[in-house]
């Protein structure tokens, strides 16, 4: 999730030598990612198309400045240096360079049944003018190519020397070095067996035209919060809290995520989802707790007052008669690659249908005009009632602000909802 100069440096970092490898969490299996890891972190793991690289680097041993090996049923060796090297830490040596090799085939076997359907290596291998005076020395592409023998000419070759494909049956003949090293040295992808790609550039104006095209359909949003869509189908930058659930969830514990953009709001809403809508019971825990959570502690009173106002609202009372679900999580997909997303503080189910629930804080009372505010709030409500509607095929009959006041609750209904569902839809599938 950064820029190329920021992956560019997280490379660097982790080939750095002495550096500790930090894997990166890798994103879900079904995603449509290319991820790039060591053999270490993708033991376990399967890919459709696996690419091994590295197999030409010479296998390196860089003794450290002291070095101990604890040999079975011996005394431990102990090397510091050059100068003090005991006698049976250089007889050691031999049997450590073993099992060194013999974990490097380990990890190689690991990296090489990582894949699926398609496994991608490079054999290429320089030429040597002797063999190497242990199997250790050995490269992993050299090790490959010695493993496969005869299997070698069979494989499909991926690139094409000057003169054509590199020659199978030569490459296999020399599991050290190949005969003809130039022509693999020089091989370069063959655009004919890639199939469907084209090999001339469209005209200038036309490839700014389908770049700028591609710029534009990149910035679309592709999801549309229900808080956040005004009039015009474009997410909201206002400050109101009232309209701010979504946008704050990335960097908040989960007890808050899809809360009130309030800090006594958020509370007033935790304690709804939690408590007994009939009886209220562990009300004032939930008080307590929620006001500890949002860092308001003193603020309990005026908490509890907006829970008892809301637990005495006439849609809070007939949910809790009926089928009820609470601070749910609804997101369906619109006609155009968007997805229409919100979180529901109370819906409940109706003889004749569903009804929506949206708790409001703001008025000072229960008698202030709240023609305004239902207005503002107008497009965040049929948003509830599309998204709603389309995920689970029943009918969204009403959509009620309950505005929430130390004084008591204070209801409205969106008018003419139908009307208004039929623009959100509209406006959240537009441009």
């Amino acid at each position: 999730n950064g820029t190329l100069r920021q992956y560019l440096d997280w490379i660097r970092q982790q080939t750095a030598e002495g550096a500790r490898v930090a894997e990166a969490v890798l994103p879900e299996t079904d995603d449509d990612a290319v991820r790039i890891m060591t053999v270490h972190a993708a033991k376990g793991l399967e890919f459709p198309v696996t690419i091994v690289s590295g197999l030409s680097t010479q296998p390196q041993h860089r003794p450290a400045g002291a070095e101990v090996v604890w040999p079975p049923g011996r005394p431990c060796l102990i090397r510091i240096g050059k100068t003090v090297v005991s006698a049976a830490f250089e007889a050691h040596l031999p049997i450590d360079e073993q099992m060194s090799h013999d974990e490097r085939v380990r990890l190689l076997y690991v990296a090489c049944t990582r894949a699926q359907d398609h496994l991608v290596i490079s054999l290429h291998r320089r030429t040597r003018k002797q063999p190497p005076d242990s199997a250790g020395r050995l490269t992993s592409a050299e090790l490959l190519a010695s493993a496969l023998d005869d299997l070698l000419p069979s494989l499909p070759l991926l690139t094409a020397g000057p003169a054509g494909p590199t020659d199978p049956t030569t490459a296999a003949a020399d599991p050290v070095g190949p005969a003809n090293p130039t022509a693999v040295g020089a091989a370069a992808p063959v655009a004919a067996q890639v199939g469907g790609v084209p090999v001339d550039l469209p005209p200038l104006d036309e490839w700014r035209r389908r770049r700028e095209a591609a710029l534009a359909a990149g910035a679309r949003p592709r999801t549309v919060a229900a808080t956040t869509l005004t009039a015009d189908g474009r997410p909201d930058t206002s400050p109101d809290p009232g309209l701010h659930k979504r946008p704050r969830d990335l960097d908040l514990p989960p007890w808050q995520k899809g809360r009130y953009g309030t800090a006594v709001g958020r509370a007033v809403h935790g304690v709804m989802q939690t408590i007994d809508l009939a009886t209220g019971a562990g009300r004032a825990e939930a008080v307590a707790a929620q006001a500890a959570a949002e860092g308001i502690i003193g603020h309990e009173a005026h908490i509890d007052a907006l829970v008892r106002a809301a637990l005495a609202s006439p849609s809070v009372v007939a949910a809790a008669s009926r089928p009820h679900w609470r601070e749910l999580y609804v997101g369906v997909p619109l006609g155009t690659g968007r997805t229409l997303e919100g979180y529901v503080d109370l819906l409940y189910r109706r003889d004749d249908g569903l009804v929506v629930v949206d708790y409001k804080t703001g008025p000072a009372g229960p008698d202030a005009d709240l023609a305004a505010l239902v207005a503002q709030y107008r497009v965040q409500g049929a948003s509830y009632a599309l998204a709603v509607g389309d995920a689970t095929g029943e009918p969204v009959v009403e959509v009620v602000f309950a505005f929430l006041t130390p004084g008591g609750a204070a209801e409205r209904s969106l008018s003419d909802l139908p009307g208004a569902v039929a623009e959100v839809r509209q406006l959240a599938e537009g441009p």
